[in-house]
């Protein structure tokens, strides 16, 4: 293999124009890869991207359509490193092999623009995850087109590099199983799409907003300030509860009255009171609900709603609910009663005598008759 790229020294005149074309270029390659890290400041990361790559490719197509004219017509060769020197089969083969990835890293960069761009990701269907990962996936790809292109180009045997291919992947498989299924889960995460980054969420046991989505694992940050990370596999089998995929949140409150207040009339007041809030929503409208008796109270369920949920607009919703239906039910002689209990003595037994009424030198009461009374439990 090596006598195919060594071939005798020829005029050093021809070999100071290859060089000095060469030289060229890649001059002209590095002010151009400069200059695009200045046009960042002035268009968009993606834009700057597309365009100093798009440059890239042109001079690196226009240096060699001339170094291969220049080949033909004189009969030289590419000299590297001292007497080593390429033949013009193999100088070709070398710049389709640059050309090759340069142009792969044109393309990766166009794809960047239009998955990752910003413009108009509010019209998009998928998720900034989906994009992304759809993106490093394409990236990839192509530059794995790329080797095996270069690989063809060379003459190299692909089945004996596919064959240890297998091997190596075969023996990866076994030694990062966690590692595997987790980037597995995380295609499946983006398929599904439960959340995005920004959103309230409940995983498992964690509830917090989701701040990282990676193809390995989720970061998400608790309401106490804690970053928890949750491997992608761990998170696609436990239960997810998205509160900001809706923009908007019902929530529940459970308010007691005595047995001897109506109803309706409870249900009016604190109706009334919920749509005087300016915390919670209109539409959908608010509801007061019986649903159930207690041992010392009938129990009313408020339901009503909050836009663009978060932790703070509910707990700020709550308190004002709380507050505000305690004095509307103040104001109109509601009771809230504390828990009661009822005591009754047996006639078999005497009954039972209330201390206080001895000590009062007021009668006592009939200890042979069923006796109740009500007092406040602790």
């Amino acid at each position: 293999m090596l006598s195919f790229f060594l071939v005798p020294l020829q005029s050093s005149t021809e070999l100071t124009e290859t060089v000095a074309v060469v030289a060229a270029a890649v001059f002209i390659g590095a002010v151009i890869w400069y200059l695009g890290k200045r046009l960042k400041t002035r268009l968009r990361t993606e834009n700057a991207e597309v365009v100093r790559a798009g440059l890239l490719l042109m001079v690196a197509s226009v240096a060699a359509v001339v170094l291969v004219l220049r080949w033909n017509a004189a009969g030289t060769a590419l000299s590297v490193v001292g007497v080593l020197e390429f033949g013009i089969e193999a100088g070709v083969r070398l710049l389709l092999t640059i050309l090759q990835f340069i142009a792969a890293y044109t393309v990766t960069r166009i794809l960047k623009r239009f998955l990752l761009g910003s413009g108009s990701s509010k019209h998009r269907v998928t998720s900034d995850h989906q994009r992304r990962v759809g993106y490093y996936v394409s990236q990839v790809v192509i530059y794995v087109v790329a080797v095996f292109g270069t690989f063809s180009l060379w003459g190299v045997q692909l089945s004996d590099l596919l064959l240890g291919a297998g091997v190596l992947g075969i023996v990866l498989g076994f030694a990062a199983q966690e590692t595997l299924g987790s980037i597995l889960a995380g295609f499946i995460l983006m398929l599904s799409r439960p959340f995005a980054i920004g959103d309230w969420v409940r995983i498992g046991d964690h509830e917090g907003f989701i701040t990282e989505i990676t193809i390995n694992n989720v970061r998400l940050r608790n309401l106490d300030g804690e970053h928890v990370v949750l491997p992608n596999e761990a998170v696609n089998n436990r239960t997810i509860i998205n509160r900001s995929i809706e923009g908007k949140l019902r929530l529940r409150v459970e308010v007691g009255i005595d047995y001897d207040v109506n109803p309706d009339h409870a249900e009016a007041v604190a109706l009334e009171a919920l749509t005087e809030l300016e915390e919670i929503m209109s539409q959908p409208a608010p509801q007061v609900l019986p649903v159930r008796f207690d041992d010392s109270a009938v129990i009313l369920e408020l339901r009503f709603w909050i836009d663009k949920p978060t932790p703070q607009r509910k707990w700020r919703a709550t308190q004002v609910v709380i507050h505000n239906v305690k004095a509307a039910f103040r104001r109109e002689g509601i009771k809230i009663p504390f828990p009661q209990r009822e005591l009754m003595g047996r006639k078999e037994t005497g009954g039972f005598r209330v201390v206080d009424d001895e000590l009062s030198g007021q009668p006592e009461a009939d200890s042979h008759s069923p006796t109740s009374s009500t007092d406040r439990s602790e």
